[in-house]
């Protein structure tokens, strides 16, 4: 992201003597060269401040899932959602088929397609997922799972190489979804298939907004959640053609799982409730909040995608 070079965007705390020095200087000083460096070295010394503020976001997914791992292995959702059972049926997957499962996670996606296939790659930025999802196969005795790591945004591999790629639960934290797509399709053989699960919300730009807010404060990790028809469109976008779409099942959730899978302190918990007790009407009527047997649940959406590369 490009930093603005404006004066007062220089946060707090960081030596603004030196730059003020450096300005100073480039007023004094009469050779052309040294104007040219010193106006250089003012230039990147603001890049590192702005690169400083905004931390790698590939960082904050590692840091946010290396420290719930665990959680995901055994996370009902996660581990048995109907949307799981829903992508085996849609793809029908042939057992000669060589399957990528992007953002594998604790690997629930690729430990469901194994038996149905020739060999799984599965693949995640985050080394302890992994290590989690490698645990999980040798526990069941699955040997055809390859476990690497990888990033959604620049996968490892040949073009035209998988009769089948799979992406479930994770595209809402790809800070750019429609290269990921681009990748997804890249590495698709000629009429493979892309099948893929995500959250998604209303198209109503504010309450969009609220409900990607709600799940930030949560996950700093999140990225966002999109509506049905735009993420239609960026599939499009990568060459893929839309064959099936199931979109906006309601999925609920028991509050604190939910929040305690992310480790989110009190603090934040507490915050995370008052949002949805004071959530817009739009907002409210999307997560529909409910207490049963003194627990706190809420919805949210899930939509599926099976896509094929033309």
């Amino acid at each position: 992201m490009k930093c603005k070079r404006r004066k007062e965007e220089i946060p707090r705390g960081v030596c603004k003597s030196k730059i003020r020095n450096q300005q100073s200087e480039i007023q004094t000083t009469p050779n052309a060269q040294a104007i040219c460096n010193l106006q250089s070295a003012i230039r990147n010394l603001r890049f590192a401040i702005c690169n400083q503020q905004m931390p790698d976001p590939n960082h904050r997914i590692q840091q946010q899932f290396g420290a719930s791992a665990d959680k995901y292995a055994t996370s009902a959702i996660h581990a048995s959602g109907e949307s799981l059972v829903r992508l085996v049926e849609l793809t029908q997957p042939h057992a000669s088929w060589h399957v990528l499962d992007v953002s594998t996670g604790a690997g629930h996606t690729a430990l469901k397609f194994a038996p149905h296939v020739a060999r799984v790659t599965a693949v995640d930025l985050t080394p302890q997922m992994l290590d989690t999802a490698r645990k999980l196969a040798n526990e069941r005795g699955i040997t055809n799972i390859e476990f690497r790591p990888a990033d959604a945004h620049a996968l490892p591999f040949d073009d035209n190489s998988f009769d089948l790629v799979t992406n479930r639960l994770a595209l809402h934290h790809y800070t750019d979804a429609p290269k990921a797509l681009h990748e997804m399709a890249r590495v698709l053989k000629r009429d493979g298939i892309l099948g893929l699960t995500d959250n998604t919300v209303p198209p109503d730009k504010q309450t969009a907004g609220y409900i990607n807010h709600y799940e930030t404060l949560r996950d700093p990790s999140h990225h966002w959640c999109y509506p049905v028809e735009r993420l239609q469109r960026y599939f499009e976008q990568a060459g893929l053609t839309v064959t099936h779409v199931e979109a906006n099942a309601v999925k609920e959730m028991e509050f604190d799982a939910w929040a305690d899978r992310m480790n989110c302190t009190p603090e934040t918990k507490q915050e995370l409730k008052r949002l949805l007790d004071t959530a817009p009407p739009d907002a409210r009527a999307f997560f529909m909040p409910r207490t049963a047997q003194d627990k706190l649940y809420f919805s949210i959406r899930e939509s599926i995608f099976i896509a094929r590369k033309t």
